[in-house]
């Protein structure tokens, strides 16, 4: 489509500048970077920026045939908030196992951000063993 091959032009266009001030700013004693390292490096940036938008909350009751988006719903109206959102569980289901992680994807980071944060102030009598953080990458919870 017209979009689509001018995003690619952009693109394209973007990482020969980015390289350019990059080759500059070393001086040139450095070899530019290859389009695969840039390409390798927006894509991180893009990973991490996508993250940024997204909480997972831990410890949240997991039945059969249960409504998650109610649930979330009633802990976000707990914690004063109601936010735009999509939802999911994250693993798979084991009877009588632990609950499994809900992903939550808001809007914005900000969001996320207000969201973590007043996840600290859940009622322990209510919701005992749930807690709310920002999603981490592999690497991340590996060094965790």
């Amino acid at each position: 489509t017209v979009v689509q091959s001018s995003v690619c032009e952009t693109v394209k266009e973007e990482m020969k500048i980015f390289s350019a001030v990059v080759q500059s700013s070393t001086g040139g004693s450095q070899k530019p970077l290859s389009q695969s390292v840039l390409k390798k490096v927006v894509q991180d940036v893009v990973k991490t920026e996508d993250r940024s938008k997204n909480v997972m909350i831990f410890g949240l009751s997991d039945e059969t045939n249960e409504d998650t988006s109610a649930k979330v719903s009633k802990l976000f109206d707990a914690l004063g908030e109601k936010p735009r959102i999509d939802i999911c569980r994250v693993g798979k289901h084991v009877p009588g196992g632990s609950p499994r992680r809900v992903k939550v994807v808001t809007m914005s980071s900000t969001i996320a951000d207000q969201l973590m944060q007043k996840g600290r102030r859940l009622s322990p009598e209510k919701y005992m063993r749930v807690y709310v953080n920002l999603e981490r990458s592999l690497e991340q919870r590996e060094q965790r």
